[in-house]
């Protein structure tokens, strides 16, 4: 997906005074939905996204604008990169942000969870009260996964069908602000101090609502796979709760494991099933429902 700039992208941006005209662009890879670039400037190097419509997903958004929001409201906490311009241009959507110079997330759970746990710490303010609701409770789960289901063809979902949680979890009326994608590539680390806090890239799905879902999708052994290639084994899990350290959070993370593998398994068959199949999902699958007949035993 990333080749050289846009010609009309890198074009407006010089004229805008946003990039010099020499600078070197370098392609950045890692995002499955938008391009992006590294563009060198003598006052520090910043990423150019270039959003691409249409490459939303059933459960990850793809929104320039709440991007955009999220990142000016958290620019003064080190937990997000900072915005340098955002707008609407002849080549789409952009965003401009600081580089952040760093190793994607890859070993040590307790970083993750201290920069997630200070992220749902933050109150809300009224620019972010317009993000999207996240789904609460196991009803709004269910529906989620039900309607991934749909897009799948019949006889591909019956196995997953069958796998359907029983019971009822309700919803919690909690809204925080969460990062809708907190996967291990989505923390960046620094390269000197392994014991620094990550920064959180990738802003494009936020939204707000119960704590559980970062944690579910962090801990998720499907994105996992897909990121970093093996899942957390339990004693990274327990690391990782422990360093959360909210025990009422964790009582309904455990209360919803079911219905949150049971939708991230039925997403992971999505992806595979598609017209363009991304078989990087096919083990993450695999996992996914290992982890939903665990929970089940």
């Amino acid at each position: 997906m990333n080749s050289g700039p846009l010609p009309a992208l890198k074009r407006q941006l010089v004229e805008m005074r946003l990039v010099p005209e020499c600078a070197e662009w370098t392609p950045l890879e890692g995002g499955r939905s938008n391009r992006l670039w590294r563009v060198q400037r003598s006052s520090g190097d910043i990423v150019v996204k270039l959003y691409i419509a249409g490459t939303a997903t059933p459960l990850f958004a793809n929104d320039a604008g709440a991007e955009a929001k999220v990142l000016a409201h958290l620019k003064d906490t080190g937990l997000a990169p900072a915005p340098v311009h955002n707008g609407s241009l002849s080549s789409g959507s952009i965003l401009i942000y600081a580089y952040q110079d760093g190793l994607n997330w890859r070993a040590g759970p307790e970083q993750p969870a201290k920069v997630l746990k200070t992220l749902h710490q933050l109150s809300v303010p009224s620019g972010l009260r317009t993000l999207p609701g996240a789904p609460d409770g196991s009803r709004a789960l269910l529906d989620q996964t039900f309607a991934i289901l749909k897009m799948i063809p019949v006889d591909l979902a019956a196995d997953i069908q069958k796998l359907r949680p029983v019971g009822s979890v309700p919803p919690s009326g909690i809204r925080q602000i969460l990062h809708g994608d907190p996967v291990p590539d989505n923390f960046v680390c620094s390269p000197r101090d392994a014991l620094s806090v990550p920064v959180l890239i990738d802003w494009q799905c936020p939204a707000l609502g119960d704590p559980v879902l970062d944690l579910a999708l962090f801990l998720s052994p499907a994105m996992q796979h897909v990121t970093r290639g093996t899942a957390l084994s339990e004693q990274e899990c327990r690391r990782f709760l422990d360093a959360y350290n909210d025990r009422a959070t964790e009582a309904r993370l455990k209360a919803l494991l079911p219905f949150l593998h049971w939708r991230m398994a039925a997403y992971c068959l999505w992806k595979i099933t598609r017209d363009k199949p991304d078989h990087a999902y096919a083990a993450a699958l695999e996992a996914e429902l290992a982890a939903l007949k665990h929970v089940h035993a």
